[in-house]
């Protein structure tokens, strides 16, 4: 089904007519959608949300009513290409590098060692696991905090990064690890000469070096019972369960804590979990963090 075009007059680029109203009844069936692929729930307060994001690949597709392309991302292998391309734009919310300060000042200041007596004669093994990572802003700067500390101390270290995410083209874009000037407008000068190379068009990227770090996984947060993820020394889940219920955040931050090492730090988005509480976790506190080692 194609969308329909028009021209104007006067104008000599076509007019696509905008998508009809969506129908309560259809916000409903899209909503229980994404809650069974990927266990998010969207409140009524969205639909425009929903709207725009659906209107997009609609659009790329020609396709001009919200029942045909419900129909087409639930079948057949078409579909499921189909919803990898849609979750990306439903799923993936805005990033920067070096955005949680708070949050790297904790890992630097708590989860590694404070000075070069305290650093193993061995080379210290941290493992650390970014859940939703989206682009790969936030496990590339949490990268770049503990190497730039590691090499304060003059201490040897392997770090084994783990960056998982639900959508694959967020992924590809932080495996590739190339990013806009506007996305570095926090990054300070001593942190691009570091990390980072200028490219002839202007965008910058990370070092091979700290890119052979970072894993990227394709992962459905609801499904961590089946991956193969070992015992992580630090865990970020940050403005990820807010998309989810109660009940799901509770059962998500159970598994999370499941995959510490004693001493390990799950660190959680800032009310995104009130009340929480595991056998195994207590909370340390940290100013504008919100943070629980396993004991």
């Amino acid at each position: 089904m194609k969308a329909t075009v028009e021209r104007l007059p006067g104008l000599d680029e076509p007019f696509i007519k905008p998508l009809p109203e969506m129908a309560p009844a259809q916000f409903e069936q899209w909503v229980a959608l994404l809650k069974q692929r990927t266990g998010m729930r969207l409140p009524d307060n969205r639909m425009s949300f929903l709207v725009t994001n659906l209107g997009m690949r609609m659009r790329a597709l020609g396709i001009t009513d919200f029942q045909a392309y419900y129909d087409y991302v639930t079948t057949g292998r078409e579909g499921i290409v189909e919803w990898g391309r849609l979750v990306h734009h439903l799923t993936v919310h805005e990033t920067r590098f070096l955005r949680h300060e708070s949050v790297l000042a904790l890992i630097v200041q708590h989860c590694l060692p404070a000075s070069p007596a305290d650093c193993p004669p061995e080379p210290l093994a941290i493992d650390v696991w970014s859940v939703g990572c989206s682009t790969g802003e936030e496990p590339y700067s949490v990268a770049m905090a503990i190497d730039d500390r590691m090499r304060q101390l003059g201490a040897p270290y392997f770090l084994g990064m783990m960056a998982s995410d639900i959508s694959r083209a967020a992924l590809a874009t932080g495996r590739m690890g190339l990013y806009s000037r506007q996305k570095m407008r926090d990054v300070g000068p001593r942190w691009l000469r570091n990390y980072f190379t200028e490219t002839d068009d202007g965008r910058f990227q990370v070092s091979e070096e700290l890119r052979k770090r970072v894993c990227f996984n394709h992962l459905n947060i609801l499904q961590l019972d089946d991956a193969p993820i070992g015992k992580m020394n630090i865990i970020l889940c940050l403005n990820l369960l807010i998309y989810f219920d109660r009940e799901q955040r509770i059962q998500i931050a159970n598994t999370l804590a499941d995959h510490l090492q004693p001493g390990g730090m799950l660190i959680l988005g800032v009310g995104e979990l009130l009340n929480w509480e595991h056998p195994r976790m207590k909370r340390f506190p940290y100013a504008n963090t919100l943070a629980f080692q396993h004991q």
